[in-house]
């Protein structure tokens, strides 16, 4: 099965293969589990590890064993908000499973370092390659996590027409990347960028058309390979050629995953003077937009989805929030402490990170706390 990411990252064709976890993290640190028993019930595990304020947790697939196969793990990544971009970066704790979130299998006090990377908002895990790509600004860098090290990185070059790129989400399957490029340009569109044959060391091995918005926020795969993508004006199905809009929205789209059949759910995001607020919606078809959430006040914006129950999590505002897909009816969940800032799938039997959509951490959708991580760049610039 395959997860197109944002991720982006961290993040396919899907948000999430066989699970019955949701990990989530908390502005002061913590990170915690919500176990999902079926489409009608779940219950909050709570904090089981303190880490460092505004760390963020995504799955990965680590490929450890000569024969090609390997197993989920859990990274969870410290961003560094620090000036001094040439020594480390971001930092990363990296747990077994979601019932092992006791302690990290690296020490703590000797955490892996993400060279280069600063900030984390896009976070994309692969199964193939025991790959992690991560994106800040305008690059995007792959590290092999049999021990972290750096690998690949592609930067996309500032030009007239793209003063100050920026990636928003990666997506991910099995022979190639996608990368939404925001140009941050009044005269130029926004970029989908085709990493054919995926990372090539200090090349520009891509390929790239332009989409109808100059205001990208978010991507993921939904149904028959479609890109959307979320702006401030709405949702695109992103094509080549003739990109066709399929939302048209007065606020911004800030995170997009897909249902279980052909539509998707997306977050609208105001702000009113630094003050967020949300609404869910659900999209099913061109004449069916259901409102599940609205007013919602926080930056939290990001939607990942179980497919072992078909079950919708939503981090909205400074709360998350659990719905069955089929109904669209809430699943109760009660004694959230903190205020979480990023949430992610768990596989509990299988691959959890075998591609990348919208669904997962990066995705701007991000996310993750994208306020937060907006916050973070300004402040090393």
């Amino acid at each position: 099965m395959k997860k197109f990411c944002w991720i982006l990252i961290f993040l396919a064709m899907f948000c999430a293969t066989a699970s019955a976890d949701i990990i989530y993290t908390t502005a002061e640190g913590g990170l915690g589990v919500i176990k999902v028993g079926s489409v009608t019930s779940a219950s909050l595990t709570g904090i089981t590890y303190n880490a460092t304020a505004n760390s963020v947790a995504a799955p990965y697939w680590e490929n450890n064993t000569s024969n090609g196969e390997g197993n989920s793990k859990i990274i969870l990544i410290t961003p560094k908000s620090s000036d001094d971009n040439t020594i480390s970066g971001d930092t990363a704790l990296i747990f077994s499973s979601a019932s092992s979130l006791t302690s990290p299998l690296n020490d703590a006090n000797d955490p892996a370092v993400l060279k280069g990377t600063y900030g984390t908002p896009v976070i994309c895990g692969t199964n193939s390659g025991g790959s992690l790509y991560l994106a800040t600004g305008a690059s995007v860098r792959e590290y092999k996590t049999s021990n972290f090290s750096l690998y690949n990185t592609y930067t996309h070059p500032s030009y007239d027409v793209s003063p100050n790129p920026e990636i928003k989400s990666i997506l991910k399957t099995d022979s190639n990347i996608y990368l939404l490029a925001a140009r941050n340009s009044a005269v130029s569109n926004d970029l989908i960028l085709v990493m054919n044959g995926l990372l090539t060391l200090n090349t520009e091995n891509a390929s790239s058309w332009e989409i109808p918005t100059k205001t990208s926020k978010t991507a993921a795969l939904i149904s028959d390979s479609r890109i959307a993508v979320g702006c401030d004006e709405g949702v695109w199905n992103a094509k080549s050629s003739n990109s066709v809009k399929l939302v048209s929205t007065d606020y911004p789209v800030v995170s997009i995953c897909q249902d279980s059949s052909s539509g998707f759910y997306y977050i609208v995001q105001s702000d009113n003077n630094g003050v967020k607020t949300n609404s869910l919606r659900h999209y099913q078809n061109t004449t069916t937009d259901t409102e599940l959430l609205n007013n919602i006040q926080g930056d939290g914006a990001q939607i990942v989805r179980d497919n072992a129950y078909n079950v919708l999590a939503v981090l909205i505002g400074n709360t998350i929030k659990l719905y069955n897909i089929a109904e669209d009816t809430e699943i109760t969940i009660s004694g959230l402490t903190g205020t979480p800032i990023s949430i992610a799938p768990i596989s509990t039997s299988g691959n959890s990170a075998d591609s990348s959509s919208g669904c997962m951490i990066g995705s701007t959708g991000l996310v993750f706390a994208v306020a937060l991580f907006a916050a973070l760049k300004q402040k090393r610039k």
